[in-house]
């Protein structure tokens, strides 16, 4: 164990072996650190937090704040994490709102610049999240998903396992696994693909989550003959845990972004220019 002289620890903090503490680091009492943590000059780690082995806690990361909730009471809850994490510069992570709702980060993840997680956060594992991304409160997150930076995803809303949010999107209602989102109109592109290949799914995983992208956004169906038909058609693969991501929704999901029919910019012509038919078109984006 190593911890600077100029850093503030508190002895009823527990910390594991070869916990590295630096200059100006605070770990309040109640803290708990498993082996081989690192906290670096100028992080802070709050009372209520119990981390799992071999994190990384950059500099100015905050992590166990209170949560940001006008009616916060005056016990609350708990920041819980796993192993192999990198909480970046000003990293900043909220305890759960009440006791026993707890602000719980999985294993793996990667948490660049500035990110932040709200109260009773849900992170899964071997997530990544961009410089300035930001959680709500109660946001749930699933493995392998990857948040772009400056994204802000509103407050209740998930995101599915293994997809993607572009840049500054902004996120307000739940995004189903596997898919890729733009980050200029917040709307589902299509599935993330390469994020597929890339985590071991087969090319027939990759084709019955396309034939399934079909029936939920192209078909036309209503709801339940949307869950109904992916009940019936697909027995195995990632497609099951797409289908019960959506059954299970509560704030509605993100929408696919289509160019409308006749999406078209007409250019004008001239008054005495001579008539051409057809007349020049030219498309919209």
């Amino acid at each position: 164990m190593s911890i600077h002289p100029l850093a503030a620890v508190s002895p009823e903090a527990r910390l594991g072996r070869g916990v590295k503490i630096g200059a100006f680091a605070s770990v309040e009492a109640g803290v708990e650190l498993g082996d081989h943590c690192l906290v670096a000059s100028g992080a802070v780690i709050k009372s209520g937090v119990t981390a799992g082995c071999h994190n990384e806690f950059c500099e100015h990361s905050v992590i166990g704040g209170a949560p940001q909730h006008v009616a916060r009471p005056a016990d609350v809850g708990r920041v819980i994490i796993g192993d192999h994490n990198v909480f970046r510069e000003h990293v900043t992570v909220h305890r759960g709102l009440k006791p026993g709702c707890d602000t719980i980060v999985g294993s793996s993840n990667y948490v660049m610049a500035g990110g932040h997680f709200g109260h009773d956060s849900l992170v899964g594992n071997s997530c990544i999240f961009a410089n300035g991304s930001m959680l709500g409160g109660h946001v749930q997150i699933e493995d392998k998903a990857f948040v772009s930076g400056a994204v802000a995803v509103h407050q209740f809303c998930r995101v599915g396992r293994l997809a993607m949010v572009g840049g500054h999107a902004r996120v307000t209602q739940d995004i189903p696994p596997y898919m890729l989102v733009d980050g200029q109109s917040g709307c589902i592109v299509g599935l993330n693909v390469v994020g597929l290949r890339r985590s071991g799914h087969t090319g027939e995983d990759i084709a019955d989550l396309k034939n399934a992208y079909r029936i939920i956004y192209r078909r036309g169906l209503s709801w339940q003959e949307v869950l109904e038909t992916l009940r019936t058609e697909f027995r195995a693969g990632p497609v099951l845990h797409l289908r019960d991501f959506l059954g299970s929704g509560k704030r509605g999901f993100t929408q696919e972004r289509r160019a409308p029919p006749n999406a078209t910019l007409r250019l004008r012509v001239a008054d005495d220019a001579p008539v051409v038919a057809p007349a020049l078109r030219s498309k919209a984006g």
